[in-house]
């Protein structure tokens, strides 16, 4: 009797055990499978994005004046609005992490407004530096607005703590199809009308193009890739965050650096600034709608610098 309870028990034993094996070889391949999704897969493509930028004027075709700035703005509405679309409808079944579903404009305008009432007066930054002859690619520019925009990082959260936050938004709508819509309506105004009124298409450029496009793929695809491997084990105050903010800011200012040639690594340094306030602010809002408006809120005043 005693060994044949001593059997059962160590049948029982040896089932547990191979159960303990079996789900352990899933966990393993489950992390490797996150960590091919969600961290190097997002990489990969960051490098992919790069070479299509330095190789786009490449093109063996005679793009001059007009005709090259709306190739430009295409390829960056291909590459930086539809591509990261794509990815996240294809690669994710539960999307609502990845901020592309909307909340109404409002409640996002109020929060970009208030996180522009600290970052728009730092740009003043920029008029302090020019009088002593620097730049953003320079690394004394580069550094003097790094510091600026750190103490802007430090100060948003404290102005904004006030106002809602979201940490996502699960129910699927389809708002954000009208500011794709609007940002392929950007590349045909601007073919249209950038020889005469130039201002008009760099006006929309700069929020439906720029803005939209880069927030969707760092603060939208990646930081939300990023978030669902590294998780968010940090806060501030409410706002939930992890090393996707990080890894994402990080990303978007080297690209910013890699894609002209020579590279310009000061710009890489002051636009890793800025992305993290940008992830912050994607993180309070649970989607990339706020962080789309106050991209473009950062970027205005280049119209008026760029338009000749």
């Amino acid at each position: 009797m005693w060994d044949g309870l001593l059997s059962k028990r160590h049948k029982l034993h040896t089932k547990a055990a191979l159960l303990k094996a079996k789900r352990l070889k899933m966990n393993n391949s489950t992390t490797k499978r996150l960590l091919g999704k969600n961290l190097i897969l997002p990489i990969l493509i960051w490098t992919g994005i790069i070479v299509v930028f330095l190789n786009v004027k490449h093109i063996p075709y005679d793009f001059t004046g007009k005709n090259n700035l709306v190739l430009r703005y295409f390829v960056k509405f291909l590459v930086t609005i539809v591509f990261p679309l794509l990815l996240i409808h294809l690669l994710y079944k539960n999307k609502g992490d990845f901020g592309i579903y909307f909340p109404k404009f409002l409640g996002s305008f109020k929060l970009s407004l208030r996180a522009y009432m600290i970052c728009g007066p730092a740009g003043v930054t920029f008029l302090l530096i020019a009088i002593f002859g620097w730049g953003f690619d320079d690394w004394y520019g580069s550094i003097t607005l790094s510091i600026v925009y750190l103490l802007v990082f430090y100060f948003v959260p404290k102005i904004t703590k006030r106002l809602p936050t979201r940490v996502a938004i699960i129910a699927p709508n389809k708002r954000i199809i009208v500011f794709v819509v609007f940002s392929l309506l950007t590349v045909v105004i601007a073919y249209f009308t950038y020889a005469y009124v130039p201002v008009i298409s760099k006006i929309l450029y700069y929020l439906f193009i720029v803005g939209l496009g880069e927030e969707l793929l760092f603060r939208g695809y990646m930081q939300s890739a990023f978030n669902r491997y590294f998780g968010k084990p940090f806060s501030i105050g409410n706002v939930k965050f992890g090393w996707g903010l990080f890894l994402s800011a990080l990303l978007f200012g080297l690209m910013h650096a890699l894609v002209v040639a020579p590279p310009l690594w000061p710009w890489a340094l002051f636009t890793f600034v800025i992305g993290l306030t940008l992830g912050y602010i994607r993180e309070k809002d649970g989607s990339i709608l706020s962080a789309v408006l106050l991209h473009a809120l950062f970027d205005m005043p280049l119209v008026f610098f760029s338009v000749t």
